[in-house]
């Protein structure tokens, strides 16, 4: 019989997703889309937040374009609107329970991390700022919206690599990648 412990790699760094799985910002991404999207006379949908969560957001405004009909926008407009709310919203949002914890207890065993995130870059700022002491835990944080070498947004795993690539010495692949993805998009489960 196979021990658990031999059906396991160790982990030797680990990559995290942002949003809704380290910092608890959903609800204020969902508010702060919603009040932008009534002004078009539309409403933002649990089905239309499935259909664009995780995505680069100029991809995911162009998708509720198209979704929900909305005239007389374009992404960059609304993307503006949204950053503006999210921008006064964003410094209220918490780590999740228990992230910090994980986080504290990987770093005290020199586990390398990092943060891998479609959020728009003043968002991830803003985080940076507010919570100061955790990020610094991180090695480094690579962000879709700004970054030439993450080709394809989520739910395309590129930024996964990417952000794998810039530990030093590109390490082996025993590289742990936590990813919170919508049911419709097959989970990120393998080492990367």
């Amino acid at each position: 019989m196979t021990s658990a412990k031999n059906q396991f790699k160790p982990v030797t760094h680990c990559i995290f997703d942002m949003d809704g799985l380290l910092i608890d910002s959903e609800k204020i991404y969902r508010v702060a889309f919603s009040a932008v999207i009534a002004r078009y006379g539309r409403v933002y949908t649990n089905e239309a937040k499935m259909k664009v969560i995780g995505k680069h957001p100029l991809d995911s405004l162009r998708t509720l374009i198209d979704l929900l009909k909305i005239k007389g926008a374009t992404p960059e407009k609304l993307a503006e609107e949204i950053k503006e709310l999210m921008k006064v919203w964003i410094k209220d949002a918490k780590f999740k329970p228990g992230a910090k914890k994980l986080i504290r207890h990987l770093a005290a065993h020199k586990i390398p991390m990092a943060i891998a995130t479609s959020a728009w870059v003043e968002m991830v700022d803003i985080l940076r700022a507010c919570h100061r002491k955790t990020f610094s835990l991180f090695h480094h944080i690579v962000v879709s919206d700004t970054d030439p070498e993450v080709a394809r947004s989520k739910p395309a795993p590129d930024i996964f690599f990417v952000c794998a690539s810039r530990f030093p010495k590109n390490p082996p692949p025993e590289r742990l990648a936590f990813e919170m993805a919508p049911p419709h998009v097959p989970p990120l489960i393998r080492l990367l």
